[in-house]
């Protein structure tokens, strides 16, 4: 062969592999990976960091660990992929031989599991009403989930019938949340959609107010979601028949601004400057104060009075 025509086709091959490499690249480089660790019985947390060259300092802190002796078979600690160095184990094999199409890419994250073979949790004992939908959000993965919602990642995989770690954004999967509070519960499960409409009554019941009665306003709504006596979830209280204002006046499809926003997150946050009234009014413009006698009032902020 002659040696110009091998060269060139050295070079051609040279060029397809770095052409490869770069739309590759990116793809691997904007997935997130996070190393799980599931405690094993007689586990000690000296003799994971050990075993993962890191220090026990740094496995306790980014764990929020209150002491080294609090630890549990079948609890699941984040191990700082960056620095460990990784026993050798076939996480390949872990993550490719699914049987389904497979990409790397920055709407996904991936959580591995370094103890694949740890035994499936019991979930018969879960019951519907302890279960919620979460709608996953961009950067969201199982061990923050399970995190927040004081659970573990092998019980979310379990009630998801998926064992691959994988979440995509804008995906909903089912969380128990029998070890929350319902505050807990509800602020953690909240859309984005019904974090919007909880702002939008806010602003159109409350704009002008203090900003403390913008907060009251979204933690009045927030306390009837939680009341037996009124429908359980954020639309079906503003849309309640004849409650609130805005939806009859049409205000509520207005743009809320900043403070409405940031009053409906301190809101469904906890904080509550109304001491838990599940009712408020204007005695400026109220027309029908009959009802008013049959409550208890509570406090008054800026032009609202609030009740009980």
């Amino acid at each position: 062969m002659n040696p110009s025509n091998l060269l060139k086709k050295q070079n051609t091959v040279i060029l397809l592999v770095l052409i490869f490499l770069f739309f590759l690249t990116p793809a691997v480089l904007s997935a997130d990976f996070q190393l799980i660790y599931v405690v094993q019985r007689g586990d000690s947390l000296s003799e994971i960091a050990s075993s993962y060259n890191i220090s026990l300092e740094k496995l306790i802190k980014i764990n929020n660990i209150p002491n080294s002796h609090s630890i549990r078979a079948g609890d699941e600690l984040k191990i700082p992929a960056n620095e460990a160095e990784i026993p050798n184990r076939d996480f390949n094999q872990r993550l490719f031989s699914q049987q389904e199409n497979f990409s790397l890419d920055s709407s996904q994250n991936y959580a591995v599991r370094i103890n694949p073979k740890q035994e499936t949790p019991e979930i018969d004992d879960i019951s519907d009403d302890e279960l919620i939908s979460y709608h996953v959000s961009y950067g969201d993965t199982l061990y923050d989930i399970a995190r927040d919602f004081n659970t573990s990642i092998g019980v979310l995989e379990a009630l998801n019938d998926f064992n691959n770690g994988v979440l995509r954004t804008g995906q909903t999967i089912k969380v128990p949340v029998r070890n929350l509070s319902q505050r807990q519960a509800l602020s953690r499960s909240l859309s984005s959609e019904e974090l919007d409409l909880l702002a939008r009554a806010i602003y159109g019941e409350a704009r002008g107010e203090p900003y403390t009665g913008q907060v009251a306003v979204g933690a009045v709504i927030i306390n009837r979601v939680l009341s037996p006596d009124f429908p359980g979830t954020i639309k079906g209280v503003i849309y309640q028949s004849g409650q609130f204002t805005p939806v009859e006046d049409g205000s509520l499809y207005l743009e809320p601004d900043n403070n409405a926003r940031s009053a409906a997150r301190d809101a469904l946050s906890g904080e509550d400057p109304s001491g838990g009234a599940l009712f408020f009014y204007n005695p400026d413009k109220a027309t029908d104060r009959e009802w008013v006698t049959r409550r208890q009032k509570l406090v008054s902020i800026g032009n609202h009075v609030f009740l009980k």
